[in-house]
């Protein structure tokens, strides 16, 4: 193996780190949420209490991990930022992906930082969630693209039909997810005991019960609007068998999302539920991110003129 080979595959494994990274953080925060523990270490950063590192109550150890586990993956995506512009910061994709997977880590650590010194909204608070999504999509993004570049490029145009019903899954199930750390965020998930229909729950009033609704309601067009992307897809065969089987990814984590939801609502929204939804929330939306990747890499590739056989370019009697 040629040393700029070994390079290139030392790359791909320190994105592979970085991405399973990017999920432990985002599992990590749904678990301060979850118990709570946002001001284990008060109303410091980056400093727990007063200290570097503090003495450990349950809180401040939940909180001081998910510090220090984002810090580690701050130099991860930053080693992999400086990696893959070096070795293919000509190519227009890598351009694009860099900065924004660099950037949304920043506004990541920046929200959590902000949350903890001064307190938010829960409009706010479910944003963050949102960013961390992006930050997790475009890690992946970047792996995806720099372990099969050439096919990729390479792959044949989809139809502005399929780029625009691609794009909007993805943007809906975004807005989704929202809902979903809206609900967790405002403490409304105790207005609706029961799945999938909402039962009598905590008398919170009637707001906490419709955005319960939405979010359930939203859940299931979801999966009605994948499932439907499927089948165009299907119809474009075999020019896009990538397609196929990354929209049937997409279905079956839109699948586990749902289960987990109804999991998280019937154990009585238990720590595990909310990890387990948190972390499929993030994989289906990665899934939908990838399909958008997919039919745009291989729109721009056909909008470009091929290049033409040096023969071609010469004029005529030139030897």
């Amino acid at each position: 193996m040629r040393r700029s080979e070994r390079l290139a595959t030392a790359v791909l494994w320190l994105g592979v780190a970085a991405a399973a990274g990017m999920l432990v953080v985002l599992v990590m925060g749904a678990r301060v949420t979850t118990t709570g523990s946002a001001q284990g270490c008060g109303r410091q950063w980056p400093l727990c209490n007063g200290k570097l590192i503090p003495d450990f109550t349950i809180a401040a150890a939940i909180e001081f991990s998910h510090r220090a586990v984002t810090a580690i993956e701050s130099v991860l995506i930053v080693a992999l930022t400086v990696a893959v512009l070096a070795l293919y910061g000509r190519q227009r994709p890598i351009r694009v992906l860099a900065p924004l997977m660099l950037g949304f880590l920043l506004l990541q650590a920046g929200m959590g930082a902000w949350a903890v010194v001064a307190p938010q909204a829960p409009v706010v608070l479910a944003l963050h969630f949102g960013i961390s999504l992006i930050a997790l999509a475009s890690t992946v993004l970047m792996v995806l693209y720099i372990s099969r570049p050439r096919a990729l490029a390479s792959a044949p145009a989809a139809s502005s039909g399929l780029r625009v019903a691609t794009w909007g899954n993805a943007a809906f199930l975004y807005l989704l997810v929202y809902t979903g750390a809206y609900v967790r965020h405002v403490g409304a998930a105790a207005a609706c005991p029961s799945w999938p229909l909402c039962g009598t729950g905590a008398p919170l009033g009637p707001e906490a019960v419709a955005v319960n609704l939405v979010h359930r309601g939203g859940a299931a067009i979801a999966l009605l609007l994948a499932i439907a992307l499927l089948l165009a897809y299907l119809r474009a065969r075999p020019a896009r068998l990538d397609l196929v089987a990354g929209a049937g990814v997409y279905v079956a984590t839109l699948l586990t999302q749902a289960a987990a939801g109804a999991f998280l609502v019937l154990s009585g929204w238990g720590l595990t539920g909310e990890l387990l939804h948190s972390a499929v929330s993030g994989l289906a939306f990665t899934a939908a991110a990838c399909l958008c990747l997919m039919v745009t890499l291989g729109t721009r590739e056909a909008a470009e003129p091929a290049p033409q056989p040096a023969a071609a370019l010469r004029p005529e009697g030139a030897p």
